[in-house]
């Protein structure tokens, strides 16, 4: 059970929650998100790409055409420098700069650093298309508002009583899990180490038999490198093919759901796994784990009576969708025995509710400690701003996976004394010896630098790109793979310098630049490199107080610095950092006192 002595009870809910609440927290989410695109769309274009909010100097590809595999119209527009925060999958419109009226569509991928791939729905594709053709456009976020097709049917759909155990669990009084005899399911897990010639740690055993027998919910924290995703895949297998249940998977995003169902594929490829909803990708998404590929088969809409036919002859599923899915025509009536949330840290108690209404058994997966969910309203209710995982964590209902198998030790015990108190521990002992060289910047026997660049810029840094890009040419020189190297910012902007920096270096080959990641920390949750670069790009100091929650937000420093196997290496203007009065950011001066690193 989770016992590492840290205060976990102090977030849990103080006041019940309504059904009330639930339905205020969907309209002031839709109001604030709203309201925030009124202002911004009230600000100067110049202003808006200064925030990061539109793109100017677009231009739409001629020569790029063509249909997805649902029917949606497909444009790519080259954009020069991308400076906005726009994320995969988000609504977006291309307009001219003299009229707000244009092209609603959606950012399907980035391609490059220098284009983007746009679907459009078919009724939104202009009869007059060419006039777009040969001028530069701007491209703005769109307002989104999903209450009457998605929030509206879960709400109905929501006992108002208080009679329902999710609702009841989560709303009101938190009850602890309640467990069956653990003989059985020991003897199950035993039977799938041997069969599948398994060695799991204390910890990893401790959890998946508590997810096992728990016939309610349980919670598993998964520190960075804990090997979450593993045990999610063992306890997945054992629900399915063992317990004979149906199993649903929800997430915050897609990364997230594929790279949790890729796990059970891992262990059992011909599992019969299904996909909802990600409109954009073809047929079957490819995932890439441990340098394999696997297949999930993705469908836009679910045959749920196909499914339950399915299940009446004894062969289970596994099911991947977001929550929005599950209240869409895509997968109306969808429920299932056991339903797991992964990256749970990351989703909202009204996200989660709509997935655990579904279940008769629910496993959080996820980290407190690590991202947090996106809540844009302020006048949302505390107990609503915070993650599902964090409102029920308690000292008997988790387990916290307390060995990180990716970092080694110092990088570690770095992460631990600023984010864990202590209490996660390093699978590897010592640094490691893959490079040792006279110089502390690239010997791995100095796994922890701080690097003093002291720059006035604000979302982009010329001096912290290029001496990056130095850096990286001597990692490469000294034998480390390109593949092997990641380079994060808190600004897309930044990384986007960076990578611009790579392509131009001299003893930077082609081929290199192409596999080094450059990218936001959001990015890059849940995946590792043997030498992480960590830029913190502002060095003026009233911007640098302005932006203190975003630039200095433990959550995301975290994720950064736990991504490093080997060396981590923190770039910035670190003498006036220490200037700056924060005592909301004890993790700051934890970083820069601390015994495991090394300031050049």
């Amino acid at each position: 059970m989770y016992s590492n002595g840290m205060d976990l009870n102090i977030h849990q809910v103080k006041e019940p929650i309504s059904k009330k609440d639930i339905e205020d927290f969907f309209n002031l989410e839709a109001e604030a998100a709203q309201a925030k695109w009124e202002a911004t769309m009230k600000l100067s274009t110049k202003d808006r790409i200064r925030k990061r909010k539109a793109i100017k100097d677009v231009y739409l590809d001629k020569n790029f055409g063509g249909l997805s595999e649902d029917n949606y119209n497909m444009l790519k527009v080259s954009v020069g420098v991308n400076l906005a925060d726009f994320k995969e999958g988000e609504c977006l419109i291309l307009h001219k700069e003299t009229s707000m009226l244009g092209i609603k569509c959606r950012l399907n991928s980035f391609d490059g650093d220098d284009a983007i791939i746009l679907e459009v729905f078919p009724p939104d594709m202009p009869s007059d298309l060419d006039a777009y053709y040969d001028v530069p456009l701007l491209l703005d976020k769109d307002k989104v508002d999903l209450r009457q097709h998605v929030y509206y049917p879960f709400l109905f759909s929501l006992p108002a009583s208080n009679d329902n155990f999710w609702k009841e669990l989560i709303i009101n009084s938190c009850p602890q899990p309640t467990f069956e005899d653990k003989e059985k399911y020991a003897k199950f897990l035993a039977e799938t180490e041997s069969s599948f010639k398994l060695s799991l740690l204390p910890k990893q055993k401790e959890a998946i038999l508590n997810s096992m027998q728990a016939k309610d919910y349980y919670l598993i924290q998964g520190p960075p490198g804990t090997g979450k995703s593993f045990v999610l895949g063992i306890i997945m297998l054992e629900e399915i093919f063992d317990l004979k249940h149906n199993v649903i998977v929800i997430g915050p995003n897609h990364m997230a759901i594929n790279n949790a169902m890729v796990q059970l594929l891992k262990l059992v490829p011909q599992c019969l796994t299904l996909k909802v909803g990600q409109s954009y990708n073809a047929p079957t998404s490819k995932v890439l784990s441990d340098g394999k590929e696997y297949g999930i088969t993705n469908i836009l809409r679910l045959n749920v009576y196909a499914l339950i036919e399915t299940a009446k002859k004894n062969i289970n599923w596994l099911v991947g969708l977001t929550p929005h899915c599950l209240y869409t025509s895509r997968a109306r009536g969808l429920e299932c025995d056991t339903l797991i949330i992964d990256e749970a840290g990351q989703m909202t108690i009204p996200l989660a509710l709509m997935g655990m209404i579904k279940a008769k058994k629910v496993i959080f997966a996820g980290d407190h400690k690590q991202l947090p969910p996106i809540v844009s309203s302020e006048k949302v209710k505390p107990e609503l701003r915070q993650s599902a995982f964090q409102t029920l964590i308690s000292d008997n209902n988790c387990t916290m996976l307390d060995t990180s198998f990716r970092m080694c030790e110092p990088i570690c015990d770095f992460v631990s004394e600023l984010f864990y108190d202590g209490h996660l521990h390093a699978m590897k002992q010592g640094h490691s010896n893959a490079l040792i060289c006279s110089n502390p910047l690239y010997s791995f026997d100095s796994p922890v630098i701080l690097h003093e660049i002291d720059d006035e810029g604000e979302q982009v840094s010329d001096k912290e790109a290029a001496f990056i890009a130095d850096t990286i040419a001597k990692f490469l020189s000294l034998g480390v793979s390109a593949e092997e190297i990641g380079v994060l910012s808190p600004f897309r902007a930044q990384t986007a310098n960076i990578r611009r920096s790579i392509r131009k270096h001299k003893d930077i080959s082609k081929e290199d630049s192409k596999n080094i990641a450059s990218d936001t920390i959001d990015k890059m949750q849940g995946q590792e490199r043997e030498v992480i670069i960590y830029s913190l790009v502002s060095g003026n100091m009233m911007y640098m107080k302005e932006m203190a929650e975003f630039l200095y937000n433990p959550n995301k420093m975290n994720v950064a610095f736990s991504r490093a196997k080997s060396k981590l290496i923190i770039v910035g203007s670190l003498s006036k950092i220490g200037q700056l009065d924060m005592p909301d950011y004890p993790h700051i001066n934890k970083m820069l006192n601390s015994k495991h690193l090394k300031t050049i």
